[in-house]
């Protein structure tokens, strides 16, 4: 499976990858993935594992980054290559920040991801995490470490990492309506239509009479929509606040 890159053709780095997966194959290894999960039952190389992606995304995506955690750069690079289409969406839509940069977040977060305390909505929560973690971490210019890198900074940089991501309340503080919504309607928390009806109303200040006339439906069906899908929102909080 491969990807293209921004308009006009593919990005070198994209089509890099996109030859480098064509030669990877890791028979051995797969062999082994195979006789673990019952989802990667017959699967011989690893264009077996992705195209098995589709029929079980979490079941596979949890096998994979189970197997990342175990130390394997096969099943990182199997998720990666998963990714690489949102990947492309995610760094097109973005004018701060480019392909590299989506790429060395998705890595990070591939590496890093939680599987037992989300094991669901899992691409979707790599996704919303890597571009948490490329316009948060990745903001400003790389600073120099005087500290010499070891395993005492590794762990340091590690703890770090997760007390971030579990401090939901300043996630929260930074938030903007459209960062909820996004992360809401990518999360599958609430539809498409419900994130624009939201928008309408709470982004952009529209009044509810307004947002009834251009959808054809009355005004109180716009405030019964809405209060559901904040009440919806209101469940999730804290997960919206990880991937937001």
């Amino acid at each position: 499976m491969s990807w293209g890159g921004r308009a006009g053709g593919q990005h070198r780095i994209i089509a890099d990858l996109n030859r480098e997966w064509e030669a990877l194959r890791a028979r051995d290894e797969v062999e082994h993935w195979a006789a673990r999960h019952q989802i990667l039952r017959d699967c011989q190389d690893l264009h077996a594992v992705l195209a098995r992606i589709p029929a079980g995304p979490d079941e596979v995506l949890r096998v994979l980054l189970t197997e990342v955690h175990a130390g394997s750069m096969a099943a990182a690079r199997t998720v990666l290559q998963a990714m690489l289409g949102k990947i492309v969406l995610m760094a097109n839509a973005d004018h701060a920040h480019d392909i590299d940069c989506y790429l060395l977040a998705m890595w990070e977060c591939i590496r890093r991801y939680p599987v037992d305390r989300r094991p669901h909505h899992v691409a979707a929560n790599l996704a919303l995490d890597a571009r948490k973690f490329a316009k948060r971490e990745l903001a400003g210019s790389p600073s120099v470490v005087l500290w010499p890198p070891g395993p005492s900074f590794a762990d340091a940089v590690d703890r770090q990492f997760a007390r971030d991501h579990a401090d939901h309340n300043r996630d929260i503080a930074v938030l903007t309506a459209g960062d909820v919504l996004r992360a809401a309607v990518e999360l599958e928390l609430i539809d498409a239509d419900a994130g624009a009806l939201l928008n309408s109303v709470y982004a952009e200040g529209i009044r509810t009479a307004e947002a009834a006339s251009q959808r054809q439906i009355s005004p109180d069906a716009v405030r019964q929509r809405c209060s559901q899908a904040l009440r919806r929102l209101a469940v999730h909080s804290a997960e919206i606040a990880n991937c937001a």
